[in-house]
């Protein structure tokens, strides 16, 4: 049997094993060992008396953990290179032709001092050397030359190491329960389990986690904390190497539902297989998490400041040691329970304390059972807490570190309960309580100066609001009730309400609290699906929140939550509608909710204003004829001002021709505003389908579009557009000059232009599509209702305009909204002869083409 043949049925024989759940430590020392048997042999052939040549296993090689796709990392030390340059190629060749991965290098034992001392890379590799066969006094050199103390001293090392960690977890935005983790570089991956083992090494000469117990490095739990997580990761990442057919360190959606399936991991009525799945990474990722900061802040007492304690007494229970809390005995927690949560109000209201030392970490795990139901009921504990909230410096720092030294799930068991929750779609990009974490994070953000130019409806908010922890408190239970079942607004309320009795606020707080927790969603649907230009929609929201207060509390917690659910979901659009609703609303709330607004009184205002920004001798009879045209809406969403200048643009053509128009929306802030492209045409076949067609085949998003057919057959379309960084278009933009060509060109063609975008499907959205619903209704004799809730991808909007024409479907008027990874698009349509579309077969078969099209484009590229 060939090496390569060898090597391939070692692999079989192994994957067959891992689904049959041999224990993952003894697979990948298999593997190893199968490699090593290989490799060795074909290292003898090339070098039968090797007198002055040794071969190494570095890397996941040398440490023996070898994944089915990972690289064979090998290292040849030879005196003098040059005299077996032919050989060495020869056996570098061989290994290459195992049809593996493989990463070399060829050095003498002196390059190998003076490359490790100069890069740690190097360095951190020829600690974890393995020697695979080869002349012994070559090997000796080695050793001596890597055994140097001033090589890479510890301090150093142990320094340089954890910046590298640092910088790996800004990548990730230091959150370590991203949906979609690389289980190899994100926070508290494999590279964090790794950075573990090579400082202990290189200070102990060892990593086996007794020896760490030993050396008082770890404890008996923490040791089993990282035996147990390292396992579940090289048992996962070990799956996802099978399944994928190579070095896959992304955990991907498909692989998540393939390894829970695979695995046993059933739906629940409260969870699906693959939540419970990811719910026990995460728990294994906060272990770990745990482990390496445990780790850091030994060496940081041991090795940094070894000898050299500054210590500053604070009070009876607590001092500052070099920078970090201390308790000032092993029985603090015991004898004063309410330190548990006094460690954290310290910091959280002075700017000089870098962390906890370790010693009191494991003080206060050792005490969590302290808090129980008498705890928490505890009048000088919940005051504890509240102060806490009002705490001026780092309070999204405490509350993480009460949430990782399990503090806060004990103190909030709700919490405790929504640790390591996922949700399973592309709208949320983290767990439930990492996302709440970054919620609150956003908050504090909004108070900062630099927030007022991106943030500025925020910053005021959260600026004018009188209790700023009442908004921490909503953050922390906004979405503590996903993962049981149920409404998660309303049981996270009913919580919340016992929450504020609990630590005392008034029943105006409590009420105001709950309200928020319940409403959480409320502004932001109704500023995406709701016409919001209308006086009616706006005078019903502001009788919901009855309070500008109410309205400052609760925007600042809408764009909290969206900006801390996707960091895609934010854009100039999406800011402009919220900043569109809030202003209207305080409109309202000003003049008294006992004075709603009149919508044809509105129209009329902004008409007569318009009116009075016409240039001098402009034609009324035509000006009030094209705004017949032009539809309600228009006069709603628009300044009197832009209704002025865009009715000058179509005056200036003969009646009845095209005219092609584009602008920026009012932005009254910074962020704010997206592109409006207007046309005003008479209708004609494909009119819908060949605009749609057009805009697909560039990179933008069209957020919004509305269109609206007059009574005279002349079409005004608008479409809401946005450039590839969500912003709207400059304009001088040549890409925007570029598309109003190509729609002036399509708008002169009458056959039906093919339907491709130049954007392929995001692989996410292939592997994580929730199925299209379309909903028909008939509300009168007159007009048909037809509502698409479908995953949103590019040429969307193009394929659904295609499926009108192919079955003669007359468009009337369309509202299209996108709301973040889906879009629910509505329209009232005709049959070609202007007779509405009855219930019954050829509705089915409209709703039953959409479904189909839209589904299967999936899974293909448009």
């Amino acid at each position: 049997m060939t090496p390569k043949l060898a090597l391939r049925q070692i692999h079989e024989d192994i994957a067959e094993r891992y689904w049959q759940d041999h224990p993952i430590e003894a697979l990948m020392q298999a593997l190893s060992d199968g490699t090593d048997t290989i490799i060795v042999s074909l290292f003898q052939t090339h070098f039968p008396d090797p007198s002055d040549v040794c071969l190494y296993a570095v890397g996941g090689y040398g440490r023996a953990e070898l994944h089915p796709g990972s690289d064979i990392d090998l290292l040849v030390v030879v005196k003098k290179p040059d005299k077996h340059r032919a050989a060495i190629e020869s056996f570098i060749q061989n290994v290459f032709d195992l049809n593996v991965e493989v990463g070399h290098s060829v050095r003498t034992p002196t390059a190998c001092r003076d490359q490790a001392k100069a890069d740690l890379t190097v360095a951190t590799a020829m600690l974890e050397r393995r020697l695979l066969a080869g002349d012994p006094t070559t090997a000796a050199k080695v050793d001596k030359a890597m055994s140097s103390k001033r090589l890479w001293p510890t301090e150093k090392f142990f320094k340089e190491k954890f910046a590298e960690q640092d910088q790996r977890h800004k990548h990730y935005d230091n959150i370590d329960y991203n949906l979609e983790p690389n289980i190899k570089t994100s926070p508290g991956g494999l590279r964090d389990i790794q950075t573990v083992q090579w400082v202990c090494l290189r200070e102990f000469g060892t990593h086996a986690a007794k020896d760490l117990v030993t050396a008082g490095v770890l404890t008996p739990d923490e040791a089993k904390w990282l035996a147990d997580g390292k396992q579940f990761v090289n048992w996962v990442r070990f799956g996802m190497h099978l399944l994928a057919e190579r070095k896959e360190d992304q955990l991907q959606f498909a692989l998540q539902r393939e390894l829970a399936e695979r695995h046993g991991f059933v739906d629940t009525k409260a969870q699906r297989g693959v939540e419970r799945f990811m719910h026990a990474y995460y728990r294994h990722i906060l272990a770990l998490t745990e482990v390496n900061d445990i780790v850091r802040q030994h060496f940081t007492e041991t090795v940094v400041h070894r000898g050299r304690n500054k210590i500053e007494p604070i009070n009876d229970r607590f001092s500052i040691n070099n920078g970090y809390m201390q308790a000032q005995h092993d029985k603090v927690f015991q004898q004063t329970p309410k330190a548990l949560l006094e460690l954290f109000v310290i910091m959280a209201n002075r700017t000089d304390i870098n962390g906890v030392r370790a010693d009191t970490i494991r003080q206060v795990r050792d005490s969590l059972d302290l808090i129980d139901d008498a705890f928490r009921q505890n009048e000088d504990h919940t005051r504890l807490f509240i102060d806490l909230l009002k705490a001026p410096f780092t309070l999204v720092s405490q509350l993480t570190r009460m949430r990782r030294y399990g503090v806060l799930g004990r103190y909030i068991p709700e919490f405790g309960k929504i640790v390591g929750q996922m949700q399973h779609d592309l709208f949320h990009a983290y767990t439930v309580d990492a996302h709440t974490m970054t919620v609150i994070r956003n908050m504090r953000r909004f108070r900062y100066r630099s927030a007022r130019e991106k943030y500025p409806i925020a910053y005021h908010c959260v600026h004018h609001i009188p209790k700023i922890e009442l908004l921490y408190i909503a953050g922390l239970y906004h979405d503590i009730g996903k993962g049981r079942g149920g409404d998660h607004s309303v049981l996270g309320a009913v919580d919340a309400e016992i929450f504020c009795q609990r630590h005392g606020l008034s029943d105006a707080d409590t009420e105001l609290v709950t309200w928020l927790v319940k409403k959480h969603l409320y502004m932001s649907a109704v500023s995406q699906r709701q016409d919001i230009y209308d006086p009616d929609v706006v005078y019903a929201f502001a009788s919901e929140i009855k309070s500008e207060m109410r309205l400052d509390y609760l925007y600042a917690l809408t764009v909290a939550d969206i900006n801390a659910t996707n960091p895609n979901l934010w854009n100039s659009w999406r800011a402009t509608l919220l900043q569109q609703l809030y202003l209207e609303t305080r409109k309202v709330l000003r003049r008294g909710l006992e004075s709603p607004a009149d919508k044809a009184a509105t129209i009329a205002a902004y008409q007569e204003r318009a009116m009075e920004r016409m240039p001098e001798g402009y034609d009324l009879e035509l000006t009030q004829k094209i705004w017949r045209s032009l539809g309600e809406d228009f006069f709603l969403r628009h300044t009197p001002g832009q209704i002025a200048s865009i009715t000058q643009q179509i005056s200036q053509v003969p009646y009845g021709e095209t005219c092609l128009y584009t602008g920026n929306i009012r932005a009254e802030f910074a962020g704010s505003g997206a592109t409006m492209i207007y046309i005003f045409t008479k209708d004609q076949p494909h009119l819908f389908a060949n605009t749609a067609v057009t805009l697909s085949q560039h990179a933008i998003s069209v957020v919004d579009a509305t269109i609206n057919t007059g009574p005279d057959g002349m079409c005004f379309d608008t479409y809401t557009v946005l450039n590839q960084e969500g912003l709207a278009f400059a304009k001088d933009d040549p890409l925007l000059a570029k598309i109003v060509d190509r729609i002036s060109k399509s708008l002169q063609q009458t056959d039906l232009q093919a339907t491709k975008s130049s954007q392929r499907i995001p692989r996410k959205l292939k592997e994580l599509h929730h199925p299209t619903e379309v909903t028909f209704s008939q509300e009168d004799d007159r007009v048909s209702t037809l509502t698409i809730i479908a995953s949103d991808r590019p040429g969307l909007l193009a394929h659904i305009a295609q499926i009108f024409v192919e079955m003669d479907i007359q468009i009337q008027s369309a509202k299209i909204t996108t709301l973040g990874e889906r879009v629910e698009d509505t329209f009232i349509i005709l049959n070609q002869d202007g007779t509405p579309i009855s219930e019954g077969e050829r509705s089915y078969e409209l709703t039953h083409a959409i479904r189909q099209r839209l589904d299967r484009t999936l899974t293909q590229q448009i």
